[in-house]
């Protein structure tokens, strides 16, 4: 007999946060926004909220009487609500009273949130979370549907209260002030941990239908002790503040939704099944502008990018409904919660089909250089070393040139590779990997081995998992490349060039033999059966200097085959250089016809424009999501430009569903024309794409 699904497993999430109390009546955010906006959950802060105050604090004393009467009304609208809790920061007056809940720099100073408040600290030792899980039991014996935990957080540089520094000397041996920094980093995801898995024990043993999630980690280095892999087993919602963005132009900017909601699908693994649904919050302000909307056209893409990428939609704003009700920007919002619950078959449980990975590697980001964006917890960070690469920045550039190559990939991690799930795919990219257990490295050697093809570049393997040096690259005989690499780091773009070595398919788009090298550069020797495509000279002392000779250059652009399969290595940063420096085209080209060149394409797509493909499959169908993102050369953007006569061809095959013919239509309202199938081939073409357009293949 088939389980019974919980109420977070049913249907598409819609699911409302107005972030603050400025003086709306709670009563009338229920009945005039929540109910008549078309969501159909509410995550609830404005009600525990302070008097014109964007900060909540739950407290049975306070509010349950409230609460009881606001779930009366709610579940009346069909409305589920899920209550904030804040578990990382109190008020200076709470601060001053409970001096011990404080978590503290090595200085044994206050940790501050958002320059007005104080996190504290989360240790199950310690006596606010003591505190904390006596209000969570009250909570819990509520008709409440949800716990959304807004944290947990344990920053980077602590926490050096009395309990942490007793249970790091019980814990390690010897005094916090002389722990390293993995000593310190396993001691932060240790508490943490508890921290959600003893609030999951207690919740559940009280009610195991009140939904519990919290603000995990994407894409992101555990720098907040929230590792979103070690706390899967204790949340029933996975989510991420994938839509908490700026506008800007850069990669990062347009894509932090859709990158964000891959990270999670992968850690989430069958979406199919539908066990763990998974959500993008998106702040319908910009983020770091609380009182500013995006625009409507950016509205739109972000609910477009999120559902599209298997992800249900949070929508917060962080100042009054009364003021944003009426904008069309909230209406927009309105328009695509009503579009998903009025098709909720069609962003149901489903799976992305791909045949190329992207790797993440969660030991390199924490261990090794990565750049972190800015968030609530963590300020906005750059990679410290200059001679490292910085491992989000490339992934998040090549993801870039993948997207606007419009070719269909997953995210995996080093999970994916240890559990069997990388063996799915043809090809698979290492950006900037440089921190690999023996483990991990083995499983990839074995995979492409087997018949995997693999792209990697810099410094890839020189570090084990905890970050120290392995003296050589663990994927030294897989990729051809041998002993230590000497480092070149030009002092800027144009002093160092690629020059063609030999003709091969996979330098077929260049147009002129040479192209300008990456910043940094790794020099190594190399195995004797390695094919050398691309040289690049040592850094000039100018731009203008007489270019240097063939004694001059090194190995830069690699090709090796080990096993049945075939590794390429580039020595460069080339997708750090391309999003920081200068965006040299050509890099984008090689990766397109990497991937051409070793997978079976999923989704064929040339036309003129920038917009995303995602071809999903759910039991019986194929869901084909188009999301253009083609503009003015600008963010925020105002307004879409359609593209017209866009031409598709899908292969289907292996992808488990076998049907002898399959029927086309569109959900919003291009016209599908010039079909043909040809065994798991369909070609079509759509005579209009707006900003948003769905097709169903079954």
């Amino acid at each position: 007999m088939e389980n019974k699904k919980h109420w977070w497993q049913e249907q598409p999430l819609t699911i409302s946060a107005v972030q603050c109390n400025l003086g709306d009546d709670d009563n009338w955010v229920l009945d005039e926004y929540v109910a008549k906006y078309g969501f159909n959950t509410e995550q609830n802060l404005h009600l525990v909220a302070n008097e014109n105050s964007h900060f909540g604090y739950y407290s049975e004393e306070k509010h349950g009487k409230k609460l009881d009467a606001y779930l009366k009304k709610a579940h009346a609208h069909g409305i589920r609500e899920i209550v904030y809790y804040n578990t990382h920061s109190i008020s200076e007056q709470t601060s001053s009273e409970h001096p011990d809940w404080l978590q503290l720099t090595k200085d044994g100073q206050p940790m501050k949130a958002y320059s007005i408040y104080n996190l504290v600290c989360v240790n199950p030792n310690g006596p606010w979370h003591k505190n904390f899980l006596k209000e969570i039991e009250h909570l819990a014996r509520h008709d409440i549907d949800g716990i959304f935990l807004d944290g947990p957080i344990m920053r980077d540089n602590g926490c050096y209260c009395d309990v942490c520094r007793a249970d790091f000397e019980k814990r390690f041996g010897h005094s916090i002030y002389e722990g390293t920094r993995i000593e310190l980093q396993t001691m932060r995801i240790e508490s943490a941990t508890r921290h959600v898995k003893e609030t999951h024990d207690i919740v559940k043993s009280i009610n195991p239908e009140i939904a519990l999630y919290l603000n995990n980690s994407a894409l992101r280095a555990d720098i907040t002790g929230s590792s979103t892999r070690k706390l899967y087993d204790y949340v029933d919602i996975i989510g991420a503040e994938g839509g908490f963005h700026e506008h800007r132009m850069g990669a990062a900017g347009l894509w932090q939704l859709s990158s964000k909601a891959k990270h999670l699908e992968c850690i989430e693994g069958d979406t199919l099944a539908g066990k763990k649904p998974i959500v993008c919050f998106f702040a319908g302000n910009v983020s770091g502008i609380s009182y500013y909307l995006h625009t409507p056209a950016e509205t739109l893409l972000a609910y477009a990018q999120s559902y599209s990428n298997g992800s249900n939609v949070w929508y917060g704003v962080h100042f009054s409904a009364s003021e944003f009700i009426n904008t069309q920007s909230a209406r927009t919002a309105k328009e695509m919660n009503e579009f998903v619950l009025g098709h909720r078959d069609i962003f149901g449980p489903s799976k992305v089909c791909a045949r190329v990975a992207l790797m993440w590697s969660q030991h390199t980001a924490n261990n090794y250089a990565s750049s972190v964006e800015d968030s609530d917890f963590v300020a906005a960070r750059k990679s410290g070393f200059a001679e490292r690469g910085d491992h989000f920045g490339e992934l998040i550039s090549v993801y870039d040139m993948l997207i606007r190559n419009h070719v269909q990939f997953d995210i995996i991690d080093e999970v994916s590779v240890l559990n069997g799930t990388i063996k799915q795919y043809d090809s698979v990219i290492l950006p900037e990997v440089a921190c690999l257990s023996d483990e991990t490295a083995k499983l990839i050697a074995e995979y492409v081995a087997g018949g995997g093809n693999l792209l990697a570049n810099f410094d890839v393997g020189m570090y084990n998992e905890d970050g120290s040096y392995a003296f050589q690259s663990k994927l030294a005989d897989v990729l051809g490349i041998r002993g230590e690499p000497r480092i070149h780091l030009s002092p800027f773009i144009g002093v160092a060039y690629l020059f063609q070595e030999k003709n091969d398919p996979l330098l077929a788009p260049l147009t002129f033999p040479r192209i300008p090298a990456p910043i940094l550069n790794a020099e190594w020797n190399y195995a004797d059966d390695a094919q050398v495509l691309m040289r690049v000279n040592y850094p000039m002392a100018g731009r203008y200097t007489p270019l240097p000779g063939d004694d001059e250059r090194y190995p830069a652009l690699t090709k090796h085959a080990y096993g049945k399969g075939t590794a390429y290595y580039f020595s460069g940063n080339y997708g750090e250089t391309a999003a920081t420096h200068r965006n040299i085209v050509e890099y984008g080209k090689i990766i397109r016809r990497f991937v051409d060149l070793t997978s079976r394409s999923t989704v064929v797509s040339d036309a003129s424009g920038l917009y995303e493909v995602v071809l999903r499959r759910q039991k019986d169908r194929f869901i084909l999501h188009i999301i253009n993102l083609t503009s003015a050369m600008s963010r925020p953007i105002e307004a879409v430009t359609p593209l017209y006569n866009v031409s598709f061809t899908l292969n289907l095959e292996g992808f488990g569903i076998e049907k002898d013919r399959f029927s086309i239509h569109s959900i919003r309202g291009a016209k599908v024309e010039n079909v043909c199938e040809s065994g798991w081939q369909i070609s079509f073409t759509l005579n209009k794409i707006d900003a948003y357009e769905i097709i169903v293949i079954e």
